[in-house]
């Protein structure tokens, strides 16, 4: 067994840029970064899959594959099949097949000499898809794997929330940036014939947003889509955040999950554990000690906890239970004997007061006190708690006489008025009774403060607002699981190193700004909301840079109150690139979406010479 000396010391890193990596199709190639310990290894070896550009993230300096690489691992990043450098024709997206390429990627870096023959996948949002899709096949090289705040079901966590078409996550925000990094030259070496060739190919090819679009809710194309979680066996670390869009399939994952497993939720947004400004967490460190544990068998007998939790609201702490959801209680409360408000009509356009938790953001976006939203919304609020209660699970709320489509929202009130979101859920169905499941959560109400269940005909702009039928649904009950905090153990969890508050002041200020706003106009009686940032990367600014790029973004989602179907999604990204070489390029993307239409739009330009000027209609 490996002393705890070795894992700890640190290396040199040699990166090896768009190693080429074979498939079984002659001539298809894909390409990978590769970071590797400085010396002959053997070494074991992290593999991460994604669509989103190795030498995009070169640009920034792929820190996090640097620091496993100092710290003894070899990490392999790669591009999947038509995508950024790599060969071939790219698959839809969520397609079961890009598990293909990562078997060949596991297969190639398994049979390297400086590679031990231990493999580890891992990866967060897409990653994490890819990562649990591939265990599921259960590649002999395969030794354990780390998932981070990914769906397990894209369809109905991602695309189509609840069985509702999606709209400004996938429309506007995720669907512009596909497309710009589909656009987007070489950054790598961008005077190489077949990076060339290979990007000239990419501005052929359809953009994701044709297939969201086109494939709606109900459509086959999602159920195939799912991941097999029960088909994983490998020991699985699965990291979840209490306010990212994906905390029901980071928590379901575990759930499902048959063999070794270990879960680890936070109050993080869609960020990593260590970049979230709430209560970051030196993430990488314990990444690192669960590979030691099964990559390298230091510390066979290690005693952390299988399920550490960050309990919000009174009393926030991390706790440590034996099994998720914690033991304890389940309440069933009959919200008849609660205090029932509402306004004389819906309002379609509720939803922006939740904050940015369902369209990330990075690291800002927290909800907002609810109070606006809720009092455009059927609610009820109960009594002040006599006592503290820890709702530790997924509640649910039971409705007659739904409308087709439902979102419920669960909040804790102080004796203020002030109105926290703890937890939310979307529901579509024609049957006279409906249960609307909430994403899991763990929150603490206070003695004295009262809970609030919330019901609207939609939350915008997650989804599309639509004009309700007359009349008010009834709540019925709400099911509450309420954990034993006696069953939990106070456990505390590193901090990096480095404040994550830090990156948030910079992307708020100077040349990575963002900005986020909600409007109302109150002649037409809408409310949208704007996020807007800029990026730039200099060759100076991270090891081994070679182009300079500049990135300008502004999403837009506007709600129409009195003609829900004029209401609209938008993203818009502008790009330049300018190379060692003396090029100059331009890229320009366009999405623009309602309910019923979508046109996307894409230029490129370089040297003022145009190379696509095309548009894309569902």
């Amino acid at each position: 067994m490996p002393a705890r000396t070795d894992t700890d010391r640190r290396h040199e890193v040699v990166l090896r840029r768009d190693v080429r990596i074979p498939t079984p199709e002659p001539g298809v190639t894909l390409s990978a970064n590769l970071f590797r310990p400085d010396g002959p290894g053997p070494f074991p070896l992290l593999v991460t899959v994604l669509p989103y550009r190795r030498d995009i993230a070169a640009l920034n300096g792929s820190p996090t594959e640097r620091w496993f690489a100092e710290r003894g691992y070899a990490s392999l990043l790669v591009d999947l099949l038509g995508t950024g450098s790599s060969d071939g024709v790219p698959r839809p997206p969520f397609d079961p097949g890009e598990a293909d390429d990562a078997l060949d990627a596991i297969r190639w870096g398994a049979g390297q000499s400086w590679c031990s023959g231990a493999v580890g996948m891992w990866g967060g949002s897409y990653g994490a898809i890819t990562t649990l899709r591939t265990a599921a096949r259960r590649p002999e090289a395969l030794k354990a794997i780390i998932a981070l705040e990914g769906p397990t079901d894209p369809g109905r966590e991602f695309v189509h929330p609840g069985g509702a078409r999606g709209a400004f996550s996938p429309l506007a925000s995720w669907s512009v940036s596909t497309l710009f990094n589909q656009l987007l030259p070489p950054v790598d070496d961008f005077a190489d014939p077949n990076e060339q060739a290979r990007w000239h190919r990419r501005l052929t090819f359809a953009p994701y947003v044709l297939d969201l679009f086109r494939n709606g809710p109900g459509s086959p194309v999602w159920p195939r889509r799912r991941i097999d979680v029960p088909a994983v066996e490998v020991p699985a670390l699965c990291v979840a955040g209490w306010r990212d869009l994906f905390v029901d399939g980071a928590v379901r994952a575990y759930e499902e999950l048959r063999g070794t497993k270990a879960l680890l939720a936070g109050p993080w947004m869609h960020v990593m554990p260590q970049e979230c400004p709430v209560t970051p967490i030196d993430f990488l460190e314990i990444a690192k000690s669960w590979w030691d544990r099964w990559l390298l068998g230091v510390d066979a007998d290690n005693d952390t906890p299988d399920v550490r939790i960050h309990v919000q609201g009174d009393r926030p702490r991390w706790l440590a239970f034996d099994s998720w959801p914690p033991a304890g209680s389940v309440r069933t409360e009959d919200l008849a004997g609660w205090q029932r408000s509402a306004p004389p009509a819906p309002d379609p356009a509720t939803g922006l007061q939740s904050g940015l938790w369902a369209t990330p953001a990075g690291q800002f976006g927290l909800p907002l006190d609810q109070h606006g939203d809720d009092s455009r919304s059927l609610g009820y609020t109960s009594p002040p708690l006599p006592r503290p209660w820890l709702i530790g699970g997924r509640p649910s709320v039971t409705l007659t006489r739904p409308w087709p489509r439902v979102s419920v929202k669960l909040t804790d009130v102080d004796p203020a008025g002030r109105s926290v979101l703890i937890c939310a859920g979307l529901a579509c169905g024609t049957e006279d009774e409906l249960t609307v499941p909430l994403t899991p959560t763990a929150y603490e109400v206070a003695a004295g403060h009262r809970l609030r269940v919330v019901v609207a005909p939609g939350d915008f702009p997650r989804v599309w607002p639509q004009e309700p039928p007359e009349g008010w649904p009834v709540a019925r009950t709400l099911t509450l699981p309420v954990a034993d905090a006696a069953c939990g153990r106070a456990c505390a969890l590193p901090e990096p190193a480095e404040p994550a508050l830090a990156g948030l002041e910079q992307q708020l200020d100077g040349e990575q700004a963002a900005s986020w706003e909600i409007t109302e106009d109150l002649l037409r009686d809408t409310v949208s909301l704007r996020l807007a940032g800029r990026h730039r990367i200099r060759p100076e600014d991270v090891p081994g840079g070679r182009h300079t790029l500049a990135v300008d973004q502004e999403l837009t989602a506007t709600a129409h109150r009195l003609d829900p179907a004029a209401s609209t999604v938008t993203g818009h990204i502008t790009g330049t690139v300018d190379t060692v070489t003396g090029a100059h390029v331009t890229v320009d993307v366009t999405v623009t979406a309602t309910a019923n239409t979508l046109d996307a739009h894409g230029k490129v330009v370089q040297d003022g010479v145009f190379l696509l000027d095309r548009h894309w209609r569902g």
